[in-house]
């Protein structure tokens, strides 16, 4: 009996151990950026966290100081182009999934429009549809982290 109990406890220490994520340790390898994009009376803050060809992060857009639409954004880097999806509580009561693009100008991000689907809970812009990069509503420059 007392040998089984010092084997869960050397187990749960040795699961502690290597198991937990160690907050010291910095992803030198991940790129960490804040933007802020003002149109009239809304306002959209993203903090995004680049690695490699993949990037997720945090947005937040509220409107007119009235409501908020904030969650999590992600997906892939393919050139100047960030092609994802934005999974965020819509009006503070119900989650909503949408298609994102951002295009790279400089060291600001574009955000596209263009018409989307889903496809099995999937958001995603049509085929043959183009994004447009000009007259959007938001475009985020660069800022000290803010989310």
């Amino acid at each position: 009996m007392r040998d089984i109990r010092h084997l869960l406890i050397i187990s749960a220490l040795l699961f502690a151990f290597f198991g937990c994520n160690r907050p010291n340790e910095v992803d030198n390898s991940a790129l960490k950026t804040s933007y802020i994009a003002i149109n009239g009376a809304d306002t959209a803050r993203l903090n995004l966290v680049v690695k490699g060809t993949t990037f997720k992060g945090k947005c937040a857009i509220s409107f007119n100081n009235k409501y908020t639409d904030s969650g999590e954004v992600r997906g892939r880097i393919n050139g100047d182009t960030l092609l994802g999806d934005f999974h965020y509580l819509h009006y503070g009561s119900e989650w909503k999934r949408i298609a994102i693009a951002f295009l790279k100008k400089d060291d600001k991000l574009v955000m596209g429009e263009g018409k989307q689907s889903v496809y099995l809970n999937i958001p995603f812009f049509r085929a043959g549809q183009p994004i447009r990069y000009d007259s959007v509503k938001f475009v985020f420059i660069k800022t000290p982290n803010i989310l």
